[in-house]
């Protein structure tokens, strides 16, 4: 028996998901799911009652024993054993409660066939009587790995009412049941019966083989779901690529129509303005002559007014040569009708094509030969997955391009040697400097082509030759060792990292966040243990904001803590309970590209988003959606989740409709043990932390696979289940080692 896998996460085990709390009393349904009998008996009164119990995890129907009553479920009894290792193995920090006086002791012993604990005193009268003669009792402090192994093999005691203590040791083969010796006498006479070791025995080989059936059958449909999630994830990416083909056309059409728009619209505007010029002489000419013709009538008024009778006589000479200077042509009344006009005739026949005709079809893709119209260029420098090449638009082509400038659009496409586009995305970046990065994310390693566009048009001497390096990484370094000082861990779990490249670890049984440098030297830390604000009970996960905030998820206090740059605590949010704004033993955290805080709800099976300062903005997911989420991260449209139990991916879209997942569980590339935590980096490319695989994997968003590192181990490299990933500026990654205690750096 692997204990150490047994006991990881032991309180967990152990703990209803009804209530959240350490069993009580566990009955187990026909669905083999277990509860506390007072969560059971408070479900069964929710549902309404009747006959059968649906149930809460699950939503299978089970019946009500015949005596009506929940007691008489079947109890179960390799939990009770677990409750009872993890009361043996915590027994350093709380007391142990008698089992016969129920008074606390710590310095109880554990009684092997009786299963309960004993007080030193009344473990005196237990080893006296006469019907405990070899009963094997331990003190607690005592026990070893085999101990644990003996109290998981338990004896199981009869259900019956005053049968209780009876251990049962036959089986009923007419009845089909495991009976105590009372039970044999009682009410199974002439029965065939065997001992309960041979039976059972002989049923486990039958369940053996049908469990074997059975995961051959699970293993088949899973290989059918799995291709059908890879067939919906090519039909989703595909769909992705002819929106932006469309999208292209449209913006290509619509970028035409906008410049015969624009030359039609120049044209009314030269001819306005030379009608205007035109109109403006004629209205300044005349205006002029009607100057001179009113300062002529003024001097002529003047004088008629003031003359005598022997200067009027004379006046008609003198108006005579006033009136010289003034224009005598008649004005003739332009015509409006004359005057030049325009109209816009519309054209449309191209209208009526518009209206008429579709932008495009759709049809099955088929071979082009690209080399016909482009001309082999030189060499790029290589580049490796997630990384930039460049390339010069000048200098690097066989022919010069004049006349672009930074209005006009640089594109690329990287294509095979058959001028197939093989890279998921290509961003280009303007240097300024007449040189552009190509980020370019390969879905196959090789050499490809990298053809030059401008404005949608292939430039000459394009393209360039360049080469990717298949995914690789290597240690760089590790810091940290188990224990409680600075610099030491107890698991850590959830790391993150700045803008400062100080590196932040939840320190999770410690119950405190420390702070380190990108060299791994401790900066300082913050939090103890406890409930009040800016204490922690395990905290799990660590996310960080541009506005210098620090977020952590604070699983078994139920909340989100936020804290400043120095650790001084500024807030929180959730609180234990199933509303909307309340978590339960929330996991994972991280930020989407608003600052909102996305929160893994584990208990709850949500992912739920909120603003900064806490209010709750919505949920995704819920029964029949996610089995056990973990973590959450936000990349673009779509919401990225690692489901633990069901050993995949989901994706989301951003209302939270569920649209596709890969991933099942196995060890080869590409599948998980346990997935949890979640990075994406600037290059797009998705990390996964495999805990129980102890390695990190790296795919495309699409969920193909590209690359892993890490094996289980202890040396530098190695994983004893990695947890979390971040990134630092440089592009080395930080990755958590939990059963390590301990923090490694790759590059």
């Amino acid at each position: 028996m692997d204990l150490t896998t047994l006991f990881h996460n032991l309180r967990e085990e152990v703990s209803c998901s009804v209530c959240s709390d350490l069993f009580t009393e566990p009955k187990q349904l026909s669905c083999l799911h277990s509860f506390c009998l007072k969560c059971v008996k408070q479900w069964y009164q929710t549902c309404g009652g009747g006959d059968a119990i649906k149930c809460p995890k699950c939503q299978t129907l089970s019946r009500i024993p015949a005596s009506g009553d929940l007691k008489d479920l079947p109890t179960s009894f390799y939990l009770n054993g677990f409750i009872d290792v993890l009361a043996i193995k915590e027994c350093k920090n709380t007391q142990l409660t008698c089992g016969n006086c129920d008074n606390k002791s710590s310095q109880a012993s554990y009684c092997f066939q009786c299963c309960i604990f004993y007080c030193e005193e009344c473990l005196m009268f237990h080893s006296k009587m006469r019907d405990k003669t070899g009963h094997r009792a331990l003190a607690v402090k005592e026990f070893q790995d085999k101990d644990f192994e003996d109290v998981l093999k338990r004896p199981v005691f009869c259900s019956r009412q005053g049968h209780q203590k009876e251990e049962l040791k036959y089986y009923c083969k007419q009845c089909e049941t495991a009976l105590c010796q009372t039970c044999v006498i009682l009410d199974h006479g002439g029965h065939v019966l065997k001992l309960i070791e041979e039976e059972a025995e002989t049923k486990r080989l039958e369940i053996k083989s049908e469990i074997e059936r059975q995961r051959q059958n699970l293993e088949a449909k899973m290989n059918i779901v799995s291709q059908l999630d890879e067939d919906c994830a090519k039909v989703f990416q595909q769909s992705e690529v002819l929106k932006r083909d469309v999208q292209r056309f449209a913006d290509h059409l619509i970028k035409t129509i906008q410049a015969k728009l624009q030359n039609i619209i120049t044209t009314v505007e030269g001819r306005t303005k030379k009608s205007i010029e035109s109109l403006t002489a004629e209205r300044n000419e005349i205006q002029q002559q009607i100057n001179v013709i009113e300062s002529s009538l003024e001097e002529a008024d003047k004088l008629f007014q003031r003359s005598t009778n022997a200067e009027v006589v004379q006046l008609k000479k003198t108006l005579q040569t006033i009136f010289e200077g003034v224009d005598q042509r008649e004005v003739i009344a332009r015509d409006p009708e004359t005057q030049e006009a325009l109209v816009f005739i519309k054209n449309q026949k191209m209208l009526d094509v518009i209206n008429g005709e579709e932008i495009g079809s759709l049809e099955k893709p088929y071979q082009t030969n690209v080399g016909e119209s482009l001309v082999e260029g030189k060499g790029l420098k290589e580049g490796t997955v997630g990384r930039k090449a460049q390339f010069n638009l000048i200098t690097r082509n066989a022919e010069r391009i004049q006349g672009y400038d930074e209005r006009d659009r640089i594109t690329v496409e990287i294509k095979d040697e058959q001028g197939q586009e093989c890279v998921t995305q290509v961003k280009v970046e303007d240097m300024k400097d007449g040189t552009y990065n190509v980020s370019f994310y390969p879905r196959v390693q090789g050499t490809f082509k990298l053809y030059v566009k401008v404005n949608e048009e292939h430039i000459r001497g394009s393209p360039f030759t360049t080469s990717v390096k298949p995914f690789h990484v290597k240690p760089f370094l590790c810091f940290g060792e188990q224990g409680s000082g600075d610099g030491m861990f107890k698991n850590p779990l959830g790391v993150a990292v700045t803008d400062k490249d100080e590196i932040l670890a939840a320190d999770c049984e410690n119950h405190r966040v420390q702070v380190f440098d990108s060299n791994g030297t401790f900066l300082r830390s913050f939090g103890h243990k406890g409930e009040n604000a800016g204490e922690f009970n395990r905290p799990f996960a660590i996310a960080t904001d541009k506005d210098k905030k620090i977020f952590v998820a604070d699983r078994e206090n139920h909340r989100v803590q936020i804290f400043n740059w120095e650790g001084r605590h500024l807030g929180s949010f959730g609180g234990q309970g199933s509303l909307d704004s309340q978590l339960s033993n929330p996991w994972g955290l991280s930020l989407d590209s608003t600052g909102n805080i996305i929160v893994a709800d584990r208990g709850n099976k949500l992912i739920k988003i909120f603003t900064a300062d806490g209010r709750f903005l919505m949920k995704i997911g819920g029964q029949g959606f996610l089995s056990y989420p973990i973590h959450c991260v936000k990349r673009g449209e779509y919401f990225i989740v690692s489901d633990r139990s069901e050993h995949c991916i989901k994706v989301f879209n951003r209302e939270g409709h569920f649209q596709y997942k890969f991933g099942k569980r196995g060890q080869g590339d590409g599948e998980f043990n346990c997935p949890i935590y979640l990075l994406v980096n600037e290059s797009q490319h998705l990390f996964v932390c495999d805990r129980d695989n102890h390695r990190v994997q790296v795919f495309e968003l699409n969920g193909k696979f590209i690359g892993k590192f890490g094996t289980e181990g202890s040396k530098l490299g190695e994983f004893n289940k990695p947890l979390s990933v971040a990134m630092l500026s440089n592009d080395r990654i930080v990755v958590s080692d939990e059963c390590n205690h301990r923090i490694q750096t790759f590059e």
